[in-house]
């Protein structure tokens, strides 16, 4: 009887690996059933949250716009070069062409065809992106101020038109500053870091991971998001009123905004780890510049420390505004 048994388990194993692997041969799985969502992550060994621009960072390299070192480094302090910058903005807006043959000469005195970034830039000065200086060259590797990045961004995209400011951008962009058109573009969409003097310090040299950011910025700003400061309010206002009416209260998932209508749900995400909450609009401010929202403690604190005090955050309205009533059934929540 033993035995049977034995000589039955042996059959019936045998013909369960039979079965499984005819399935797998007449049914193979193809890409597309393969949910994006669960490839795993692109990670630096450099790259910590609380770097404010942690969030944009592994977005762009999940998205093949970055990379980082052999090491496995990002070197997010690290100044971008005029080559890298041009390189990103390129493949990002979609008007490098792959399949385009290699320069046969030089595209400057400086760029030799030999060299990387020799295909970008050849086909950037085809566009009319990439002019050089007076002296005639390109100088690859100097560094990108804001100023500099912004132009060769904008400049870059199709649909852009110039125009001439009337008014000062910025308290250190003057109207007649030849960046300004660009600072301009760049503030409508919310892709600057603005002081709380109202600055952008457009001769800073840009890291790669601020220059990452501004891009990470431009390209969400299309699909429905904003971007700018948060900060938070909490025991010293505790039981006052608020501009909707409603009474404040620190430990609710709210938050003030300049227009969005009260009732409006929101998801807020901190750029420095990736946390989200969503809060609804009760209140009327910020009015600092570059400030976005005024978070309740409670809801700061689901996505940073309260000792951190101002946050760098996008956020998006996921729905309309709510009644007072209707919060007991739909709550914002933290994610």
């Amino acid at each position: 009887m033993h035995n049977f048994f034995r000589k039955f388990a042996i059959a019936f194993i045998s013909f369960s690996l039979s079965f499984f692997f005819a399935i797998c041969l007449e049914y193979p799985v193809v890409a597309e059933d393969i949910n994006p969502e669960t490839i795993p992550p692109v990670s630096f060994s450099d790259l910590k949250e609380e770097n404010m621009n942690y969030v944009p960072i592994l977005y762009l390299a999940k998205e093949g716009y970055i990379n980082g070192y052999d090491d496995e480094t990002f070197r997010s302090g690290e100044d971008i070069s005029r080559a890298e910058a041009l390189k990103i903005i390129m493949e990002f807006l979609e008007i490098f062409d792959k399949e385009k043959s290699e320069p046969k000469n030089d595209p400057f005195p400086d760029v030799e065809t030999n060299i990387w970034y020799a295909k970008y830039i050849a086909q950037a000065k085809e566009k009319g992106i990439a002019n050089g200086y007076e002296d005639g060259t390109f100088r690859p590797n100097e560094t990108v101020s804001l100023a500099e990045a912004l132009k060769l961004t904008i400049a870059s995209i199709p649909s852009y038109q110039q125009f001439t400011p009337t008014e000062d951008p910025f308290s250190d962009v003057p109207a007649s500053a030849w960046f300004a058109p660009y600072a301009i573009y760049a503030k409508d969409r919310e892709i600057l870091n603005i002081t709380p003097e109202n600055k952008i310090n457009p001769e800073d040299l840009l890291t790669r991971g601020q220059f990452s950011a501004l891009i990470y910025k431009l390209k969400n700003f299309s699909d429905g998001y904003h971007f700018g400061k948060a900060t938070f309010y909490g025991a010293a206002v505790q039981g006052s009123g608020t501009a909707s009416g409603e009474t404040f209260d620190m430990n609710q998932f709210t938050a003030a905004h300049k227009t969005l209508p009260f009732g409006t749900l929101v998801d807020v995400t901190n750029l420095a780890n990736g946390k989200v909450v969503q809060v609804r609009i009760t209140d009327r401010g910020p009015y600092g510049p570059g400030r976005a929202l005024d978070l309740t403690s409670g809801a700061f604190k689901e996505i940073s420390e309260l000792s951190r005090g101002v946050i760098n955050i996008q956020y998006k309205v996921v729905s309309d505004p709510i009644t007072t009533d209707a919060t007991t059934s739909t709550e914002p929540t933290a994610q």
